[in-house]
């Protein structure tokens, strides 16, 4: 079997996502072969060519939540970046505790992200980095959190959680 961690395979594990005539997509790495290399790529929905190539350094599970011209992403070394949705420009980057698999969740102007070491973080949705809480779970996150009805839903592997802000 190949060897070669920058020839194997590289693949899409996540949800394009189509924001104003253009597609957000992670790519490239791969969790089984080894390749640790990916990237998060914009390109025109309407013709095809690459906008811009943000580089990350380890595979990526996870898809890119787009808002307020940011994309938020998530990678396996446990790094969650904030990147620019129009030019590319890298605006931050915070190492969690725990590789990334799940997508992240932008809601009520934060953005929510758990990693399966457990830990679960809540981060103003900005260029700039603020993180406003973290907390530890029982188990590894590897779905993306879901708000509804006033509630935020977190589902480790051994429960899921409702939580409200009363």
């Amino acid at each position: 079997y190949m060897r070669n961690r920058e020839k194997s395979p590289s693949n899409i594990k996540s949800m394009p996502v189509f924001h104003d005539d253009k597609i957000y997509l992670t790519l490239g790495g791969d969790i089984w072969w080894g390749k640790r290399t990916s990237w998060l790529k914009c390109v025109d929905a309407l013709n095809g060519n690459e906008i811009w190539s943000y580089p990350m350094n380890d595979h990526c599970c996870a898809t890119p939540a787009v808002w307020n011209n940011l994309v938020f992403v998530g990678d396996t070394n446990g790094e969650f970046h904030c990147v620019d949705a129009i030019t590319g420009q890298h605006y931050w980057t915070h190492e969690l505790k725990g590789d990334i698999w799940a997508s992240a969740l932008v809601a009520d102007d934060k953005v929510y992200i758990g990693t399966r070491r457990g830990e679960f973080y809540v981060f103003e949705a900005s260029k700039t980095k603020k993180l406003l809480y973290s907390i530890r779970f029982d188990s590894k996150i590897n779905a993306t959190a879901v708000a509804a009805n006033g509630l935020l839903y977190v589902a480790t592997m051994e429960y899921l959680y409702a939580i409200s802000n009363k």
